[in-house]
């Protein structure tokens, strides 16, 4: 990653499980890190379920290698209301970089 790519501004979004005072649990995503990164779109798609339509955009996300990002976090960018689901995560070099592979949640 060249680091005059990474102008996007990215917030990653921890997965925490509560119980409530019957014993349900319900997930909440608290921010966990922001960082910047570089974002390449390679693709996306519609979908029709039950007449309602459904769009999917997949993109690349290139940040600096952090050990903290696992694929049960969510991911906004550039402060947005779409949130990414993490799909792949790959090391680039020797831990130099992380590949992550996002695509679109459809809420």
């Amino acid at each position: 990653m060249r680091a005059g790519n990474a102008w996007h501004r990215v917030a990653f979004y921890a997965k925490t499980s509560v119980r409530d005072d019957y014993g349900a649990s319900s997930d909440s995503w608290a921010l966990s890190f922001s960082t910047r990164g570089e974002i390449r779109y390679y693709g996306g798609s519609r979908t029709i379920s039950s007449e309602e339509k459904f769009y999917s955009k997949s993109m690349e996300l290139i940040i600096r290698y952090r050990s903290d990002v696992v694929e049960t976090m969510k991911v906004l960018v550039d402060g947005g209301t779409d949130y990414y689901v993490i799909t792949y995560i790959e090391p680039v070099g020797r831990n130099m970089d992380l590949r992550i592979t996002l695509e679109k949640e459809n809420a």
